[in-house]
């Protein structure tokens, strides 16, 4: 931060209208889409531009500009306005107030990242030494902290996001992000622009649901289970295979006993 809000703070006058001009011819060639709704609050005017999103509401709580959305999808390029002087201009770092965004999720689908870009011109990555980041270099306003995420990765280089993982916003659920957004350049006018499920540095967007595994097939390489060999058939008894007699033979049989035990009995007498 500290290469981006000097390189302003030290200009003299005439060169700080000259960056002015260039800068506002700049943005002024930039075609932007209508804006929709526009929110006051604390200094500053916090408006839609593109995206499908919807600011809800808004307010400043303890020195924090907190702003309510929603986020109904599918172009989830969210890109917001932000208008007015900063009033908060320390000695070293800039001017630069304290944000918190917080987003239903509406769109049917869970957010597994979340990011955060600065840009001082519609569309246009945020450079080094252009005025406007996300306070960098300025330890005592961090740590960037969401109630969802755990984990935060900053990108102050070519650009500048803050993009935050190691968490779940399902469907219906709200997220808040908190961190600070610094701005040293002659304009009052810049962007911030709000991507679910993009990844740090532009890595581009992903799709956290799972996708269905499918069946295997022989078009797919799969392997096919044989059909089941049915279960061996086995007597009533338990296994003996030996005949089972007919109920007149087992009768006949112990008439027979019978007759012999009696003559058997006689001839003993």
């Amino acid at each position: 931060m500290f290469a981006k809000s000097t390189i302003y703070l030290n200009k003299n006058s005439i060169n700080r209208k000259i960056l002015a001009a260039i800068a506002v011819t700049s943005t002024l060639s930039i075609t932007l889409p209508a804006q929709a709704v526009s929110l006051d609050i604390g200094g500053l005017r916090f408006s839609e531009v593109s995206g499908d999103f919807r600011i809800t509401g808004g307010r400043v709580d303890s020195s924090i500009f907190v702003i309510e959305q929603e986020v109904t999808g599918p172009n989830i390029n969210l890109f917001m306005a932000i208008d007015g002087l900063l009033n908060a201009c320390p000695g070293v770092g800039g001017c630069y107030f304290r944000f918190q965004s917080v987003l239903t999720n509406q769109t049917g689908t869970p957010w597994a990242l979340f990011d955060h870009e600065l840009q001082e011109i519609y569309g246009a990555p945020s450079p080094e030494e252009d005025g406007l980041s996300f306070a960098q270099q300025i330890p005592q306003l961090r740590p960037f902290t969401s109630n969802r995420f755990g984990a935060v990765d900053e990108v102050i280089d070519v650009r500048d996001y803050v993009n935050y993982s190691g968490g779940v916003v399902a469907p219906g659920d709200t997220v808040t992000f908190n961190y600070v957004i610094a701005d040293t350049t002659p304009l009052n006018r810049f962007f911030l622009l709000q991507r679910p499920n993009f990844q740090a540095g532009g890595g581009g967007f992903i799709n956290p649901t799972p996708q269905p595994t499918p069946s295997p097939t022989p078009e797919n390489g799969g392997i096919i289970d044989p059909e089941p060999s049915p279960s061996p058939e086995f007597p009533i008894d338990g296994g003996s295979n030996a005949a089972v007699p007919e109920p007149s033979t087992i009768l006949g049989l112990l008439l027979f006993g019978a007759i012999a035990g009696g003559v058997k009995l006689k001839q003993s007498r």
